[in-house]
């Protein structure tokens, strides 16, 4: 998967879901990477994160329909 230099906002999700979730962002053609723990995130074992670019509206809204929520700012 690309190295996203632009990371903007992320979902943290669990191992099963980030299969699910990363499977329908290919098929949105939605670009994002997978952090796990150790990185600059909180994330616990067992969970993933799920992080996303700067997208324009449209695709921000398909992102969230598919989360169920708003993600979390990317922290800089």
């Amino acid at each position: 998967m690309k190295k996203l230099e632009d990371k903007q906002f992320y979902y943290i999700v669990t191992w099963d879901e980030a299969a699910y979730m990363t499977k329908a962002l290919h098929a949105m053609e939605i670009p994002h990477t997978i952090e796990s723990p150790g990185n600059k995130l909180e994330i616990n074992e067992g969970e993933l994160a799920i992080v996303f670019p700067n997208v324009p509206m449209q695709k921000y809204v398909e992102i969230r329909e598919l989360f169920g929520f708003d993600g979390m700012r990317y922290p800089h």
